[in-house]
Formats: structure tokens, sequence, C-alpha cells
């Protein structure tokens, strides 16, 4: 959980629900997450169970013991050949923009050096280093905090 760099189609808009919330969705599309899906599905079928899987769960439908069939809404409607832009996600949830689309990484290091991402604007939080961010943006992650000598710190402000 925290934040990574996502590559999105350019002028790339995120969905947003009904309520004007954006809708979270994970890195990976659905038909990627339905082949995934129905191949554990059919292994299950076949009596193949995970090593981790205790006997008290054998008995269960595959959707009982790993969940329902994934739901389109929660995954990105386009392909990774589309994807040339680059936006910060934050991953707590399955996913939303914390900043707008960039067309170059050094463009989304200026607007985070000046502005930090949304979270930050809303709490009124000062932005971290161009360095902190370069680390960030080039490293593709950093996590929600991190614990560095019995202090907690942001995990871009850890880079």
């Amino acid at each position: 959980m925290g934040r990574e760099i996502r590559k999105v189609p350019v002028n790339w808009e995120h969905p947003k629900k009904m309520n004007g919330d954006y809708q979270p969705m994970r890195d990976r599309t659905f038909e990627e997450a339905v082949k995934d899906w129905k191949t554990e599905f059919f292994k299950w079928e076949n009596g193949e169970r995970p090593n981790y899987c205790s006997e008290d769960s054998t008995h269960l439908e595959y959707w009982e013991w790993d969940g329902h069939p994934p739901d389109r809404e929660y995954y990105r409607p386009y392909k990774d050949e589309d994807a040339t832009w680059f936006q910060v996600y934050e991953t707590v949830s399955e996913g939303t923009p914390v900043t707008p689309p960039f067309a170059t990484e050094e463009d989304l290091i200026d607007y985070l050096t000046k502005n930090g991402d949304f979270w930050d604007q809303k709490r009124g939080d000062k932005p971290y280093s161009r360095e902190q961010y370069q680390k960030f943006v080039y490293g593709k992650y950093a996590p929600s905090f991190v614990f560095e000598n019995g202090v907690v710190k942001s995990g871009i402000e850890s880079l």
C-alpha cells in the first residue's frame, strides 16, 4: 500500500462513480483478470488446490474460497500499448489517481515538487524535495509509511 506511478493513455480521465469520487481501479485489464480467475477456477474444478488451502476449504466452491469473478468496473479499460503518460495513484484501495496525468516523468516531477499530490493539497502539506520526488517517480513506488530509527515517516519522505 502506498503510491505508485502508472502509465495511462494520453489525457486520461480516470472514471468516477455516481457520487463524483474516483472509481477504484486495479492496474490491469479486465481481460487479464478474468483469464487468471478462470485458470484458477478450472484448476480448482480439477481438484488442484494451493498448498496453503486447508482441508476445511476443499468442499467449497472456488468463488466461496477465493472470491467471485472479477468486476469490470475495477479494472482499467485500456491496453498497455495505449499507455504512454504518467500519473500517481494511491494503492490503499484498488487505486485512484492523486495527480493529473503528464506526458513525461519530468513534467510529473515538476508538478509534484510545486504542488504535492491531491492529498497533500487537501491537507495543506508542503511538497517534498525534488530529489525525493525523482527517486519516487523513477523508482515507480513508495510505501505509505516507514519506521526509521523509531520515527514514522511517509514513504516519499523516506526516499
